[in-house]
């Protein structure tokens, strides 16, 4: 019956056998597989077609079966089957061309226009013959449900080993598994106390980056498991970027939870270059595995759960307050409208905004309002300063000494291999010679930038200076006055007080009515005067003012200006007096000249003056 299909038209055309398995791991473990799929050619020739007119399709070997788009040997047989240039397939089974229904039945009504058959090891088919035509669209379907089953058989059992906290993936860094599979922290202290540290680091200063820039400041390294095949699972040290720090902090793993699921690959958005699902985070509600206390933790989940929440406010993304910075704007992330939700209106489109107001004045009368709140409360925080000065040194100082101590280990262990390697065997000896040295010269790094930063980290102070720091802590105007105190700190302080600031300018003439609404719930109703053009502009001190409206009297313009500056005055622009600007101050308010004045008019007097 199958010879009988076979016509000296199909013989003429060439013969095509499509050799394909699914991964590459198949491709080598699966020999008997690949070897009966390349034994389709002698098929070919024992149903009448030449040898020099068989041709192998094995160019998509270790590619899914499930789409087309990636398999370029198949997309070749199409198209020379539509060209009319086959007279027959060849495959093992209807799973090696296809595994899914949209290529299946293309490719037979391609070849069903084109009168190609399709033959396997037991028969041959013709997709004219409506018998035939329906059995290949069984074995399509069949071979799609196949594939539909195995995936779905995978995923439910992945999952209910995920629901006992099972499933095998490759463990974050500071973890290694036990004898019986469990998760047990890394055996290296250096390891364990480097993550401990970073948690601590975020614990005092609230800031990601701030965590990456101390780390290099002390030239501390961060580790990460290797994942390449030749040393998978071994640690080694890396220079610390954000995104590590970011990761490890957004780890559940370190606050010992086992969790699977947090990513959800259902939505619609589809990355432009792979054209993959692009996923995004799930709440921590919705996370679909969640086995508390599996393992040991690095932080308790209450810290974990509040460093997440932190992570978010310091992003100025979704209305948050973000981040303090070094600007000017001391409200920053903590002003808004108290008309409407103008602030992101304008930037999304809008042609305006409701209101706008210079941010000095209302930046003052709420600074004012928080050193009147805070300042009665005589903030005992001068010891604390001091002990946690002294435990930041302490712990540098001890990830400074682990680093050395492995380096110290790891320069031993070269000197060691160096040794024991046959002096004749100059090709080895020479490279771990050159290792040796290397790690030679890194303990030299390290010990000089440890002895360096131990000299800077000296300080001793006296009972009187404790005492005056202490004195100090109590005068929180003083100390948000320091020059050293910067707008960081300042904005880190208002926010660690104020929840937000409202702003309302448009309902009141020349002034700014002002909401603050403090952490504790208490409402602060403020009015502040609008800032006038003008307000803020250079003007001559008024004591000297005042100086010379007492000189002039009785001495000339130039003996008055003498006479300011050899008393240290200085005009509004910073520079020394001279006759043209004392003359100027005595016309605009109108005292009398002494003798031996020059008369200048009012615009020579600016113009010489500037």
């Amino acid at each position: 019956m199958s010879v009988t299909k076979i016509q000296p038209t199909h013989c003429d055309r060439l013969a095509y056998v499509y050799v394909r398995q699914s991964t590459a791991w198949q491709v080598m473990e699966n020999r008997e597989s690949t070897e009966r799929q390349y034994q389709l050619q002698a098929r070919a020739v024992a149903l009448g077609w030449s040898p020099t007119r068989v041709e192998i399709i094995d160019e998509d070997q270790g590619r899914s079966g499930s789409t087309a788009a990636h398999r370029t040997g198949f997309q070749r047989l199409v198209s020379d089957i539509g060209l009319g240039r086959v007279g027959v397939v060849l495959m093992l089974e209807a799973s090696r061309l296809a595994r899914n229904n949209s290529d299946w039945y293309r490719l037979i009504e391609i070849c069903g226009v084109t009168a190609t058959l399709i033959a396997d090891e037991g028969a041959v088919y013709n997709p004219r013959d409506p018998n035939d035509r329906l059995l290949l669209g069984v074995k399509g379907t069949l071979s799609e449900a196949e594939l539909f089953t195995l995936r779905t058989r995978l995923y439910e059992g992945r999952w209910n080993k995920a629901r006992k906290g099972r499933l095998v993936f490759p463990l974050p860094t500071g973890y290694v598994h036990g004898s019986e599979g469990q998760w047990e922290l890394d055996p290296d202290v250096q390891v364990r106390e480097r993550l401990g540290y970073v948690f601590e680091l975020f614990r005092r200063k609230g800031v990601a980056r701030r965590v990456v820039r101390d780390l290099k400041v002390d030239g501390l390294e961060l580790p990460a498991r290797v994942m390449a095949k030749e040393a998978y699972g071994t640690v080694m040290w890396k220079t610390p970027t954000l995104s590590t720090v970011i990761r490890i902090l957004q780890n559940p793993a370190y606050a010992g939870v086992y969790v699977y699921g947090r990513w959800d690959y259902s939505g619609d958005r589809r990355s432009v270059k792979t054209g993959k699902h692009v996923p995004h985070v799930r709440p921590v509600a919705q996370w679909p595995v969640q086995i508390d206390a599996h393992h040991p933790a690095y932080l308790p989940w209450e810290e974990f759960v509040s460093n997440q929440a932190r992570l978010r406010q310091n992003s100025y993304a979704n209305g948050h307050r973000g981040a303090a910075r070094e600007g000017t704007a001391l409200l920053q992330g903590l002003v808004c409208c108290g008309i409407c939700v103008c602030q992101r209106g304008y930037h999304n489109g809008d042609a305006h905004i409701c209101q706008s107001m210079a941010s000095r004045a209302v930046d003052f009368e709420v600074v004012r309002a928080f050193l009147d709140a805070v300042s009665p409360a005589r903030l005992p925080v001068a010891v604390r300063v001091l002990d946690q000065i002294d435990q930041d040194l302490a712990d540098q100082r001890r990830q400074r000494e682990l680093q050395l101590e492995q380096a110290r280990y790891d320069a031993r262990l070269a000197q060691r291999q160096y040794e024991r390697v046959d002096p004749d065997n100059r090709l080895v000896a020479n490279e771990l010679e050159r290792r040796w040295n290397e790690k030679l010269e890194r303990v030299a790094q390290l010990e000089q930038a440890h002895a360096k930063a131990e000299a800077e980290a000296q300080w001793d102070l006296t009972s009187e200076e404790r005492a005056a720091i202490s004195d100090l802590s109590q005068d929180l105007p003083a100390i948000w006055a320091a020059p050293t105190t910067t707008n960081q700190d300042r904005k880190q302080l208002l926010q660690s007080a104020i929840e937000s600031v409202q702003v309302d300018g448009r309902n009141h003439v020349g002034e700014i009515e002002v909401q603050i609404r403090w952490r504790s719930g208490v409402i602060t109703r403020v009015m502040v005067k609008r800032y006038r053009r003008g307000a803020d502009s250079l003007k001559t001190p008024a004591d000297a003012v005042d100086r010379i409206h007492e000189l002039v009297r009785t001495h000339t313009y130039a003996e008055v200006a003498a006479q300011l500056n050899a008393e240290g005055w200085r005009s509004a622009f910073g520079r020394p007096f001279t006759s043209q600007t004392v003359g100027y101050v005595c016309r605009r308010d109108g005292v009398a000249r002494g003798t031996g004045n020059t008369r200048l008019t009012a615009k020579e007097d600016l113009e010489k003056i500037h």
